[in-house]
């Protein structure tokens, strides 16, 4: 009963003022509450607003990508029908030339690769009718096509270019590439030759590859490649090749060099030489200065081709073109024919003392002679006989003529000095002949034997 006055009063003093302060700030503190809210709701709709739009400003084909690629892997191998993918390649050959003195040939090409992805598929109604979409070759798997006989990694490389991926998970990639490989070259019928090198492109990770999806060239196109200004495809083969960790392809192709500008080079000037060094033995024997001088300048220039072909052509075992052969044994005949041109200078013009042998005379004044083209020398000394015999018969008409002592002058049966030189100076012209037929012959054999 004592405490209830306390209550009261406190209830009606401080009480009524508390009351007042909290239906103040009630009244302050709603209408902002009630703004806040607003404010919120408006941003909520307006963000809902802004994600509807942006799902409608996304295209087909970005929708498209990322539902194809979402958690893709580009490192892993694509399956086709549960098993790794097989990859088939073609070769597009786009020009193609030889380095003789490397043993290199080099290669620009494009490489024709398809491969299937059975995870890589979408039907083009769902997305406009899209069928084909391209992908840069660094964002998707792609085979690690290497040469396998490359000269080089410097010297042989490929570009990545952007891949086509078709609505039926097929890709295709063509990439162009330079590639240099060893070629073992066989010289022996150079300029006229053949040469059958080998690419052997595949790839170390990838053990399912082959050239079969084009039937009608085996994977291997050259048809319209570039001219080469010395070179020629004309055969070409593929073959395939498996091992027990990798697979390559082998393209295996047959050049031929264009040679017509050799044959004015090389050719001409060889049959000149043979020309000019057959006809100098047809030279009178005492002109054998002159033959001597003929062969001399045959044999510099003949040199002179032979450096050249140094400086062109590589060293190779036991395959020596059949024409720098050619030229050496020209440059070999050449100093023979010096030789023998010296014999007959000799033989033709040194004071001789001595008749030619009684067997040779009948050889040279026989058939052999008729052969050599010798008569007109041998009618030649009948003349002079002749005309011996006519001053003889005018000297015996003479009154004052002594036979004996005609005879103690100039016997009949002793020669004259003119006439033993006619004879060795017909030896030597035989020489000449002589060695024209078996240079001839050995010409002729050369240049069949070596294709000139």
């Amino acid at each position: 009963m004592t405490t209830s006055p306390k209550i009261k009063t406190l209830i009606s003093g401080r009480g009524l003022l508390g009351i007042f302060v909290l239906l103040l700030l009630l009244a302050v503190s709603v209408p902002g509450a009630t703004s806040a809210d607003a404010t919120a709701a408006n941003a909520s709709r307006s963000s809902s607003s802004s994600s509807s739009d942006g799902n409608a400003n996304v295209n087909a084909l970005d929708r498209l990508h990322a539902g194809l690629f979402l958690n893709y892997d580009k490192h892993l191998q694509p399956l086709d029908k549960g098993e790794p993918a097989t990859v088939s390649m073609a070769l597009t050959i786009n020009f193609i030339d030889i380095d003789e003195m490397n043993g290199k040939m080099s290669t620009h090409c494009w490489l024709n690769i398809r491969w299937m992805d059975e995870r890589r598929t979408w039907q083009p109604q769902e997305y406009e009718n899209i069928t084909a979409i391209h992908l840069h070759a660094s964002e998707i798997w792609t085979p690690q096509i290497k040469l396998f006989n490359a000269a080089g990694e410097d010297e042989s490389y490929m570009v990545d270019t952007q891949a086509i991926l078709t609505h039926e998970g097929q890709f295709l990639w063509v990439p162009p590439a330079v590639y240099t490989a060893y070629c073992n070259l066989n010289m022996i019928n150079w300029p006229y030759d053949e040469q059958t090198c080998k690419l052997k492109i595949g790839s170390w990770g990838v053990s399912h590859i082959n050239a079969d999806y084009d039937k009608s060239d085996k994977g291997l196109d050259y048809d319209a490649a570039m001219q080469s200004t010395e070179w020629q495809i004309i055969k070409g083969s593929t073959q395939f090749v498996s091992q027990d960790y990798y697979s390559y392809l082998e393209y295996t192709l047959t050049v031929q060099r264009r040679s017509n500008m050799y044959t004015a080079i090389i050719y001409t000037p060889a049959s000149c030489f043979v020309i000019l060094a057959l006809s100098a033995f047809w030279l009178p024997p005492h002109m054998g200065g002159e033959k001597i001088m003929i062969n001399g300048l045959l044999m510099i220039v003949v040199a002179s081709f032979l450096m050249y072909f140094a400086q062109l052509l590589p060293v190779l075992a036991n395959k020596t073109p059949l024409v720098v052969v050619f030229y050496s044994a020209t440059l070999l005949l050449l100093s023979i024919s010096t030789i023998v041109e010296v014999a007959v200078l000799y033989l033709s013009t040194a004071k001789h003392k001595r008749r030619v042998p009684d067997c040779l005379k009948k050889l040279l004044h026989g058939k052999l002679g008729s052969w050599l083209l010798l008569s007109h020398f041998s009618s030649e000394a009948e003349q002079q006989k002749d005309k011996s015999k006519e001053m003889d018969e005018q000297l015996y008409d003479n009154a004052d003529y002594d036979p004996s002592e005609t005879l103690d002058i100039n016997p009949t049966e002793v020669p004259t000095s003119r006439a033993i030189q006619f004879e060795w100076s017909l030896l030597a012209t035989a020489v000449d002949r002589v060695t024209f037929l078996a240079f001839s012959l050995t010409f002729l054999i050369l240049a069949i034997v070596c294709r000139v």
